[in-house]
């Protein structure tokens, strides 16, 4: 979920990787040590060792309070798909038999189900969540205990009549728009070097002026441009010896809400018609080899493992907001 902390993150790593080209470990692009931090100053920056006062320029994200704008959302907050995640587990069915297979290298997941029809209708159905701690023999074993009379040997499942078909089916992301905002952003550069300020001024703003859409940690994106400020120099602390530079930003963004469920395999349904319930598709039943808390946990285990979109890897931050490598 995308919030105000999400975006200024974002947009601290994409200074790091304007400032550090090559990465933390290796020169910025001033030859000078940067910190750059989501947040303000902290009372160290300006007296500790590794300070302002000791020649280590900083560049701060901060969101300004004052920024905030409400903005419509979608009308009826509607859900949509987003990202899929494929099973590994399989079924191949031949007459009265079933093959539960596993994909080479894989661990399992995802689900699958069998539909045993008898008599020209569908006598009854099966499913199993799979899990990490599965084995092709546990799923089978598992299946074949949601059909009457059913029986398993190792990744085989028989039965004494009737035609089995079987179908497997993954998890999907979905998600909705639940809020809509736009909010102010600011960049500030912190250094006792007027030469230093204008060099990381000119590297961000080259880097950030054509960049319309954000990249977020979640995978999505922000819309980012210019506010109306624009950027500019605050001369207020040259006593000190202090130059600062801010650059403006605007931001749009959505919050999401999102959920994980698994893909439907069977259909089935009931219509009151005459006072009479009518049902109709799949007789769905469920799988006395599984517990809906093992279901659960098989579906928790599976989506924990879907791969976060980000070109931020390799960057972290500390308890205080400042940017560093995430090997560290």
């Amino acid at each position: 979920m995308t919030d105000v902390s999400q975006v200024a993150l974002a947009l601290a790593y994409r200074c790091a990787q304007v400032i550090y080209p090559d990465g933390l470990e290796h020169a910025s692009v001033t030859r000078r040590e940067t910190v750059i931090r989501r947040g303000w100053l902290l009372p160290s920056d300006l007296f500790s060792a590794q300070s302002i006062r000791d020649s280590v320029d900083y560049v701060t994200v901060t969101a300004a309070m004052d920024g905030y704008r409400s903005l419509p959302e979608p009308l009826g907050r509607p859900w949509r798909i987003g990202a899929m995640i494929a099973p590994t587990v399989g079924v191949s069915c031949v007459g009265n038999e079933a093959r539960v297979s596993l994909m080479v290298g894989e661990t399992p997941r995802g689900l699958i189900g069998l539909v045993w029809r008898k008599q020209g209708g569908v006598f009854a159905t099966s499913s199993y969540a799979a899990g990490s701690s599965d084995t092709i023999e546990t799923i089978a074993a598992g299946l074949a205990q949601g059909l009457p009379g059913a029986k398993a040997n190792g990744d085989v499942i028989s039965l004494s009549s009737g035609v089995i078909e079987g179908v497997n089916a993954g998890y999907g992301m979905s998600s909705r728009i639940t809020r809509r905002q736009s909010q102010k952003i600011k960049i500030s550069i912190w250094t006792t070097s007027s030469a230093a300020r204008d060099a990381l001024g000119a590297r961000l703003d080259a880097a950030l002026a054509t960049q319309n859409w954000l990249p977020t940690l979640d995978g999505g994106a922000v819309q980012i441009d210019f506010e109306g400020e624009g950027e500019g120099d605050v001369d207020t602390m040259q006593m000190q010896a202090l130059y600062r530079r801010d650059l403006v930003f605007r931001t749009v963004f959505d919050t999401v809400e999102t959920q994980w469920s698994a893909q439907m395999m069977f259909g089935a349904g009931t219509l009151l018609a005459g006072g009479n319930d009518i049902s109709f598709g799949d007789v769905v039943t469920t799988s006395l080899g599984q517990s809906d808390v093992a279901v659960l946990a098989a579906e928790a285990v599976a989506c924990a493992v879907a791969p976060a979109a980000s070109v931020y890897l390799g960057l972290d931050i500390d308890a205080f907001g400042t940017v560093r490598s995430s090997a560290l």
